[in-house]
């Protein structure tokens, strides 16, 4: 019997060892007398977490003048939401961890996730969109629904690839001739059981088709043409090996030239080693600069 997008995504883990954290940062948000100092008190407790956020805030992805020393200046720089978001991602990769399949590589897909993340992030920022941070979330949790499918049913989801392959046709494709739905809908029920804000749940749900967004067809448009260029950039997957099509109504509508999305692969390069070490935690390569 084929399961319905509700039955993959129920009893599905939310935030790991994050959790009690996050909810310690937004009780001193919430209160009225904290200040940055209070929130740095409530990073450090977890020294992986703190070492983390220093980490990032000295890579590339953020790219100060001068190298952060502390939590309270790396929160200071980053800001508080910007810190929460960076949280959100930390936690999403955690409760995935220990997925094993043959389908899809693991560290390949987070590479593209992450990558298609830093994409979002820097499109918005050249579209000068507000919260730019939130585009590397929705960047980075575009592909979450397939990670759902690969765990929570993994003989459909071998049925799945193994039609994409026989037939070499789009993964998302398959999925659909072999479910009704595909992994976008997966995430969206995923995200909307997290209580994730409108903006980022249709972004993860349109990411295909961003033209169906109705009033966020910006903010899906945005994670689409990231999608597109990283798949392009062959850096990583998420188990589909073909580029998909760019919707030229989604480029029209993020609205910036040529000359911007080198700038924007350019980006991706420079930022993805730091980013993946940060979140992934992966070993250096020979030769890498100390962050």
């Amino acid at each position: 019997m084929t399961p319905s997008v509700k039955q993959l995504t129920d009893g599905m883990p939310s935030l790991g060892s994050y959790a009690g954290v996050i909810a310690q940062i937004e009780v001193v948000l919430n209160d009225a007398h904290s200040n940055l100092g209070n929130l740095a008190d409530v990073i450090e407790k977890d020294p992986d977490l703190a070492a983390r956020l220093l980490r990032l805030g000295n890579s590339a992805f953020f790219g100060f003048s001068h190298r952060l020393e502390t939590v309270s200046e790396a929160t200071s720089l980053i800001g508080i939401q910007q810190v929460l978001d960076l949280l959100t991602v930390s936690s999403v990769i955690e409760a995935f961890e220990g997925i094993a399949t043959e389908q899809v590589n693991m560290e390949s897909f987070w590479k593209h996730s992450l990558a298609c993340g830093i994409g979002a992030r820097c499109l918005a920022i050249a579209r000068q969109l507000p919260a730019a941070e939130k585009f590397f979330v929705a960047g980075l949790l575009h592909d979450l629904g397939r990670l759902v499918l690969l765990s929570k049913v993994p003989k459909i989801a071998s049925e799945i690839f193994a039609l994409y392959r026989s037939r070499r046709m789009l993964l998302r494709d398959a999925e659909r001739e072999v479910l009704g739905f595909d992994h976008a809908q997966i995430g969206e029920e995923l995200l909307r059981g997290w209580l994730y804000p409108a903006n980022l749940v249709h972004a993860v749900a349109y990411h295909h088709n961003p033209m169906l967004a109705w009033f966020l067809q910006l903010e899906s448009s945005v994670v689409h043409v990231a999608d597109y260029l990283v798949h392009a950039m062959q850096m990583g997957n998420s188990g589909e090996r073909f580029v998909p099509p760019l919707s030229a109504p989604a480029w029209e509508r993020v609205g910036l030239t040529t000359a911007v999305l080198e700038s924007v692969m350019d980006s991706i390069d420079q930022q993805i080693a730091a980013v993946q070490e940060s979140f992934l935690r992966l070993p250096k390569k020979a030769g890498e600069p100390t962050l």
